[in-house]
C-alpha cells in the first residue's frame, strides 16, 4: 500500500518460530493491509495470526467454525506462556 512500509519478520525470531511450532505451520508472506508495519516500526516483532482462513474473511458470509475459534484460543494461550510467563 503507498506510503506504508511493508512489515518483515526475519525468519528466526523467537516469535516466527514458537508460532510456527504451535501452529504446525510455516510462516508465509502476504498482501494485505494490517496494523503490522506500524507496530514493527516500533521495534517490536510481528506476526499476523488468527483462527479461520484469510481467504474467507470479510466476506458477507464469513464465519468462524467453534473447533478453529478453540484452537486459535489455545494457540495464543502457549504464546503468552510462552513469550510472557517463563523465564
Amino acid at each position: 500500500f503507498e506510503g506504508i512500509d511493508p512489515l518483515e519478520t526475519p525468519a528466526d525470531a523467537e516469535l516466527v518460530r514458537l508460532t510456527e511450532k504451535l501452529t504446525g505451520s510455516e510462516s508465509r508472506g502476504v498482501v494485505y493491509g494490517t496494523e503490522g508495519p506500524f507496530l514493527s516500526a516500533l521495534g517490536m516483532d510481528v506476526v499476523i495470526l488468527g483462527p479461520g482462513s484469510i481467504d474467507q474473511a470479510h466476506q458477507s458470509d464469513e464465519f468462524l467454525r467453534l473447533d478453529g475459534l478453540r484452537d486459535g484460543v489455545g494457540i495464543l494461550r502457549e504464546l503468552i506462556r510462552e513469550l510472557c510467563l517463563s523465564d
